[in-house]
C-alpha cells in the first residue's frame, strides 16, 4: 500500500517544494510547507512524513555513497565518508519510521509526550541510587565502572539492588519483572526510531542483567511448568542464555521426588519407568491426568496454551511468546556475547551487525566499551 502511494506521488515536485521549505525566506517556508501539505495529503501522507518519505528516496543524498559492499571500518577515517554513512544510518531510521509510524504513534499517545517516554521513573530514579557508591569515573575515552564492572551487576550491585525492591523468588515473577523492562526499553526504541541505544538507567540495566541470570539458572524450578518457562526463555534468547545444565538438573530432581512419593514397590509390583515422557498427555494415562496437567498452568501466561486464557488472550501459534528475545536491548547483549568470542572479536563491524540484526554504529560502540576494559 505504501509503495503503491509513492508511486502515485510526484517526489521530485515534492522535493522542490521542500527546498523552498526549508532554505526559504519565512514567508517562502510558510507558503512551501502548505503547498507540501495539501500534495501529499491525498496520498495518505502528513506533513511531517515529507522529511523521512525525500529522505527513503534518496532526494536529499548530498555525500559520497557507500560502495555495492557498503562501508568498511576503514572509511570511518575519511571525514566526508563519516558523513555519508551517517547520511545512510539516518536513511534506514526514516525507512523505520515511515513503516512503524503507527507503532511510534502509540507509544507517544500512551506516555502523553516524548518527553514522558524518556523520563526517568520512580524505579529508575531509586537504583540508580543505591549503585552510585559503587561508581568509578572512567578516564577520558573510557566507559565508568561499578564496583570494577562495566555490564554485568556484582554481587555487592546486587545486594544494593534489592534492597530498593528484594528479587524475585520465582520464575514467573522473575518473568514478570524482566519484561516489565524489556518493555520500557524497547517503548524508548521505538520513540527513539529504532536507534537502539542504552535506554535504561544504570541501576535499572544492573537489574534487568541479574533478572536474566535468575530465569536462566538459579531460582529452582518448583515444577515442570517452571521448567518449560525457563527453557523457552533460554531459547528466545538466541544463545544469550544458554545454561542447559541446570535444566537436567530441574528434570532430575523433580524426576527423583515423583519417584519418592510414588507407590511402594517392594512387593515387586514395579510400575513401569515413565521418564520425561510424564509431561505428555498421552503417558499420563487419560483425561483426568490431562486436565491436572492443565491446571499446573493456570495463571501463567508464559506457558503457551494454559487452560485459563480466554480465545483472545491465547498467544497465537504462529506468535513468539511474550518474552522473545528480540528488542533492541537483547540485540545488544548479542553483539557483546558476539564480541566476547574469538571468532566474533576477528568479524568486521559489518559482519557483527548482521548476525545481532543492529547497525555496524551500534557493533562500534560495544566494542569500543568492550576493549576499554581490558
Amino acid at each position: 500500500m505504501a509503495e503503491q502511494r509513492k508511486n502515485k506521488l510526484n517526489l521530485d515536485r515534492v522535493a522542490k517544494i521542500w527546498a523552498l521549505a526549508e532554505r526559504g525566506d519565512a514567508g517562502e517556508q510558510a507558503a512551501a510547507r502548505n503547498r507540501a501539505e495539501a500534495l501529499v495529503k491525498q496520498h495518505g501522507y502528513t506533513l511531517a512524513d515529507v522529511p523521512d518519505l525525500l529522505l527513503t528516496e534518496g532526494y536529499l543524498d548530498d555525500e559520497p555513497q557507500p560502495s555495492a559492499g557498503g562501508f568498511t571500518f576503514y572509511d570511518m577515517s575519511n571525514p566526508a565518508h563519516q558523513r555519508a554513512y551517517a547520511k545512510a544510518e539516518e536513511k534506514k531510521r526514516a525507512a523505520w519510521r515511515m513503516a512503524n509510524r503507527a507503532k511510534m504513534d502509540e507509544v507517544l499517545t500512551r506516555y502523553g509526550s516524548e518527553e514522558a517516554v524518556f523520563a526517568p521513573t520512580p524505579e529508575e530514579q531509586a537504583y540508580d541510587a543505591v549503585i552510585k557508591p559503587f561508581r568509578k569515573k572512567g578516564k577520558a575515552g573510557q566507559c565508568d565502572t561499578w564496583d570494577g564492572e562495566h555490564f554485568s551487576p556484582t554481587l555487592r550491585i546486587r545486594a544494593a539492588l534489592a534492597t530498593v525492591k528484594p528479587w524475585p523468588d520465582t520464575i514467573p515473577d522473575a518473568i514478570a519483572e524482566y519484561d516489565y523492562w524489556e518493555k520500557l526499553y524497547d517503548d524508548r526504541n521505538i520513540a527513539d526510531s529504532n536507534s537502539q541505544y542504552n535506554y535504561l538507567g544504570q541501576g535499572a540495566d544492573f537489574r534487568r542483567w541479574a533478572l536474566g541470570d535468575l530465569i536462566n539458572k538459579e531460582i529452582e524450578a518448583r515444577d515442570l511448568s517452571d521448567v518449560i518457562i525457563r527453557l523457552r526463555f533460554q531459547e528466545a534468547s538466541q544463545g544469550i542464555y544458554n545454561d542447559s545444565a541446570v535444566i537436567l538438573r530441574d528434570l532430575e530432581r523433580l524426576h527423583a521426588a515423583e519417584n519418592s512419593q510414588g507407590p511402594d514397590t517392594a512387593s515387586g509390583d514395579t510400575p513401569p519407568d515413565r521418564g520425561y515422557q510424564a509431561t505428555s498427555t498421552e503417558s499420563q494415562g487419560g483425561p483426568e491426568n490431562h486436565a491436572a496437567s492443565e491446571n499446573q498452568n493456570v495463571g501463567n501466561l508464559h506457558v503457551m496454551g494454559s487452560s485459563d486464557l480466554r480465545n483472545e488472550e491465547r498467544p497465537d501459534s504462529a506468535s513468539s511468546p511474550p518474552f522473545i528475545l528480540n528488542t533492541a536491548s537483547k540485540r545488544r547483549a548479542e553483539v557483546e556475547r558476539i564480541l566476547s568470542t574469538p571468532e566474533g572479536a576477528r568479524m568486521s563491524l559489518r559482519q557483527v551487525a548482521r548476525m545481532a540484526g543492529v547497525s555496524p554504529a551500534t557493533v562500534m560502540k560495544v566494542r569500543s566499551c568492550l576493549q576499554e576494559q581490558h
